[in-house]
């Protein structure tokens, strides 16, 4: 009996985190000694008072991990365990010194290890002297650029990607670029989200956007998200949309109309511009 409820509890455990971080996005698993973890979104690891324990770490098939500290230092929690880039037995060695910073990521990141795919095995190699949480999310891969005339980086927070290409190109061309690069048109549902990427690529350069009322003139959603953009967050220039395009009408919105960022509208087909991809867990 006691040895069936040995078996019984680690799996309820890992069953609760996981429904948990499902559910909330967030799940604490218990200080168990190591186990099996699926991350949906992000889970927290709260390390063990002793040593020896290994947990294997699982997310979808087309995402990595991303792995941080949430009290203290990461690099500084290295001399307590091993954070591994697979759960092969021989999987390398993750280490925070060794991770390549994009040059336009956010500079107030939190110190970070990334795997270069689904899994992660993480092996404590001795009992930490503090409380140890280790924070576990899924992200996108990042590439430093989609070649020439790019830029990328984690431009927003530590698990999406955004990249800028300065080739122009139709609202419809820079859609298919960014899909073709597993990414797509950028959406600005928030301030903020707007202003990390000024502070990211400036306001000189104009930027396609997914934002486009080709459907139903009028109704302007964010086709990347499938949001509608009212009543959200909008930056439109003064007496924008005005739908008064030289070939036709204007269904796409382009940003940095003018030199404090805001909206216009452009030809979707005509108008050539810059954009911006992104990509998001």
């Amino acid at each position: 009996m006691a040895c069936k409820m040995m078996k019984i509890i680690p799996i309820f455990f890992i069953l609760l985190a996981t429904l948990l971080s499902s559910s909330y996005g967030n799940a604490v698993v218990s200080p168990l000694c190591g186990g099996r973890v699926f991350v949906e979104n992000t889970i927290v690891i709260e390390a063990p008072v002793h040593e020896n324990c290994h947990w294997d770490i699982q997310t979808q098939e087309d995402r990595i991990l991303v792995i941080t500290a949430v009290n203290g230092n990461l690099k500084e929690a290295q001399e307590f365990l091993a954070i591994h880039d697979g759960s092969g037995k021989d999987s390398p060695i993750l280490l925070v010194e060794n991770q390549k910073t994009h040059e336009r990521s956010r500079k107030d990141l939190p110190q970070a290890v990334y795997t270069t795919q689904s899994t992660a095995s993480i092996r404590l190699k001795k009992a930490p002297t503090s409380n140890l949480q280790l924070k576990i999310q899924k992200a996108v891969d990042c590439p430093f650029n989609l070649g020439t005339e790019s830029q990328c980086g984690r431009v927003i927070d530590d698990v999406s990607c955004y990249c800028a290409t300065f080739t122009k190109r139709s609202q419809v061309s820079q859609r298919t670029y960014c899909y073709n690069h597993n990414m797509k048109l950028l959406s600005l549902e928030t301030y903020e989200k707007e202003q990390a990427i000024h502070v990211a690529w400036g306001y000189e350069a104009r930027f396609w956007t997914s934002l486009t009322d080709a459907i139903d003139e009028g109704t302007w959603y964010w086709e990347s998200t499938d949001t509608a953009l009212f009543p959200g967050y909008s930056n439109w220039c003064n007496r924008q949309p005005d739908d008064a395009g030289a070939f036709g009408g204007e269904d796409c919105m382009f940003t940095n109309y003018e030199t404090n960022g805001c909206w216009n509208d452009g030809d979707c087909e005509k108008d050539e511009f810059d954009a911006i991809c992104q990509a998001i867990p």
